[in-house]
């Protein structure tokens, strides 16, 4: 039986094994604080076709696994993953949770999806001076 496609904004410590249909709008690496040339994570931003963006990471440890699939920009499907809060000062989007990627994690390109290409939030100008 096929398993229910979820959507961003339903994604909390409590719920297990939602498969997303997602685009990965921004990827980038983050370096060892030790060492800056090493490759600590891969973090990326992920978006809906509802336009609901969240937060991914690949720790060091599993990025020979996933790195090879990920582009940013591609479609794909991602199930089995953890969730976990989004701490930090540094958080890409407003979702208050953030998928971590297990070694159970399962990436499939999917070839087609109705998700939007960007995922711009466009605030008014007072408000950016707000948020600073």
């Amino acid at each position: 039986m096929a398993q229910a496609i979820a959507i961003i904004k339903d994604i909390n410590p409590t719920t297990e094994n939602l498969t997303l249909q997602v685009r990965v709008v921004r990827l980038w690496t983050m370096a060892s604080f030790k060492n800056p040339d090493d490759v600590y994570s891969i973090d990326m931003v992920l978006l809906d076709a509802k336009g609901d963006k969240i937060q991914a990471t690949i720790k060091k440890s599993l990025l020979r696994t996933f790195q090879p699939l990920l582009n940013e920009g591609e479609l794909y499907t991602i199930s089995n993953y953890r969730v976990g809060k989004s701490s930090g000062e540094y958080k890409p989007t407003g979702h208050p949770y953030k998928i971590n990627f297990v070694i159970l994690t399962r990436v499939n390109v999917l070839h087609a999806a109705n998700i939007p290409t960007y995922g711009f939030d466009l605030v008014p100008l007072m408000q950016l001076f707000q948020m600073a």
